[in-house]
């Protein structure tokens, strides 16, 4: 064929795949070699730590469907949606104490789960860190995306550590730090109330992500 007619056909080809499918044509090629990989939810959950000026408490959320994209034998993308329902404490030891905190922070002082019972991560952007391999017990790649919470979404990034072995992907994140009341999450915050003194709740939260594919 002509490299004229090649060019051609490509554009088509390009379009059709904007048209139906949303994606750009610079993107179409990733699209279609992308292989999806499912979380598996069992083995999979976000960790959370909170602090206030008494104490912390500090517990885990699972997730309840993800999935991963691989690209030779690169995590390219990727979202998972986090059950809030699902929110456990595992520092309070007395049952009716964790119970408390627990139903607590599922009401709408916190995260309101009646109304917005999940949140969701949306990977936009990985980039593996300099001088890093898959094998590398350190954190090799840099994750940025969009996380969706209460019906709103910000854009966070972390670092991970991601090994992939035989196919199957397990990421695992540093701790890293996002404020609350970004995404409304505002109960006993120093910064909207001021005058609480110091019975207030500290705006940074504390979270982690273990991940692993099926």
């Amino acid at each position: 064929m002509h490299m004229k007619s090649k060019v051609i056909v490509y554009m088509i080809v390009s379009a059709l795949l904007v048209l139906s499918t949303g994606v750009s044509a610079e993107n179409a090629s990733k699209t279609v070699t992308d292989k999806k990989l499912a979380i598996d939810v069992a083995g999979s959950r976000v960790n959370w730590l909170g602090k206030k000026p008494a104490g912390e408490h500090v517990g885990y959320v699972k997730l309840s469907s993800g999935e991963l994209l691989l690209n030779k034998n690169e995590v390219t993308g990727g979202s998972f949606v986090i059950e809030l329902n699902t929110i456990t404490n595992t520092d309070l030891k007395d049952e009716g104490m964790n119970s408390k905190l627990v139903g607590h922070l599922k009401s709408a002082d916190f995260f309101d789960v009646a109304k917005y019972p999940t949140a969701r991560f949306v990977i936009t952007k990985v980039t593996r860190l300099p001088g890093t391999a898959v094998s590398d017990a350190k954190a090799t790649h840099r994750i940025e995306g969009d996380l969706t919470i209460k019906g709103i979404t910000k854009r966070i990034g972390f670092d991970a550590t991601i090994s992939i072995l035989n196919g199957k992907v397990a990421a695992s994140t540093a701790d890293f730090t996002i404020d609350r009341t970004q995404w409304g999450v505002n109960y006993q915050s120093k910064s909207i109330f001021s005058e609480l003194k110091d019975q207030f709740i500290y705006d940074d939260m504390t979270l982690s992500i273990e991940l692993v594919s099926k």
